[in-house]
C-alpha cells in the first residue's frame, strides 16, 4: 500500500482511505457536547461536498454517545451510499453489523477488521457498549482506540504482538503519564494520530496547548500528529 490518508470531520470523527477503502469512524454527529466541537450544519455541507468524504464503504461507531454518533446524519449518509457497510455496538439499524460479546471479526474487500470490547473511559461510562478496531489492509495496521480507558490492560491484550503502524488515540493519551508510557511500551506506533480535540473557539480548558505539549514528551515514536482543524488531511507514505 502506497499511502493511507487521514481527514478529519470532527472531535474523533475521521476519514481513513487505506488503499481502495474508505471507512468513515466516528464521523457523524450533530450535538454539541460543552468543551468540544461537533458537526454542525455548515460543516456537514462541508463534508457532503467534501471528496475525502465520497463514497464510503464503511461506517465504524465505537460507540453511540452523541459526540461521537449521530443516527439522523448516519440515515443521510446510508441513503445516499445505500452499499455502504454500517458496524456499531447498538442496534439502530436493521442491515448492521450488531457489535457484541468480547470480540468480532469482519473481513470487506480485503479489509480485515478485528473489534474488542474495551472500557470506557470514566467510571460513570464502565458499562457503555464500546468497542476498539484493529485495521488490517494489504499489510498495514491501524488501531483506533475510541473512548478506551487510558492505559486499559484490555487494550495491551487486544494489540498483543501485532505490529500498529497508525493508532489514532484521543488526546488523553498524551497528556497524562501513563498513556505516554503505554504508547511507548505497549503501543509503539510507527505513526500516531492524536484528536477529539475541540476546535480553537470551543477549547474552554486547554485542551489544544495541552496535547501539543504532550505529544512532545513521547519517545520512541517516529511520526506524532495532532488533528486540530476542520477537515484537516494528513497523508502517511
Amino acid at each position: 500500500m502506497s499511502h493511507c490518508q487521514i481527514t478529519l470531520s470532527v472531535n474523533a470523527g475521521v476519514a481513513l482511505h487505506l488503499g481502495a477503502m474508505r471507512v468513515w469512524s466516528d464521523a457523524l454527529h450533530d450535538h454539541r457536547v460543552v468543551g468540544f466541537s461537533t458537526v454542525t450544519p455548515e460543516r456537514w455541507n462541508i463534508l457532503q461536498a467534501h471528496p475525502d468524504f465520497a463514497s464510503p464503504d464503511l461506517l465504524f461507531f465505537t460507540h453511540c454517545h452523541p459526540d461521537h454518533y449521530s443516527r439522523a446524519l448516519t440515515e443521510q449518509v446510508i441513503a445516499q451510499n445505500p452499499q455502504v457497510a454500517l458496524v456499531l455496538p447498538e442496534q439502530e439499524f436493521d442491515r448492521q453489523l450488531v457489535l457484541a460479546g468480547p470480540s468480532s471479526h469482519l473481513t470487506l474487500e480485503g479489509l480485515h477488521m478485528d473489534f474488542m470490547r474495551l472500557t470506557h473511559e470514566g467510571a460513570q461510562y464502565r458499562e457503555v457498549p464500546h468497542y476498539g478496531c484493529i485495521l488490517e489492509y494489504d499489510g498495514f495496521r491501524v488501531l483506533i482506540a475510541g473512548d478506551c480507558a487510558v492505559a486499559d490492560p484490555q487494550l495491551r491484550d487486544f494489540i498483543g504482538n501485532r505490529p500498529i503502524d497508525l493508532a489514532l488515540l484521543n488526546f488523553p493519551w498524551v497528556t497524562l503519564r501513563k498513556g505516554r508510557h503505554f504508547i511507548e511500551q505497549a503501543i509503539r506506533p510507527e505513526h500516531l494520530v492524536v484528536y477529539h480535540l475541540p476546535f480553537s473557539h470551543d477549547d474552554r480548558w486547554g485542551y489544544r496547548d495541552a496535547a501539543v505539549k504532550g505529544a512532545g514528551q513521547l519517545q520512541g515514536v517516529p511520526d506524532v500528529r495532532l488533528l486540530l482543524e476542520p477537515f484537516q488531511r494528513e497523508i502517511l507514505t
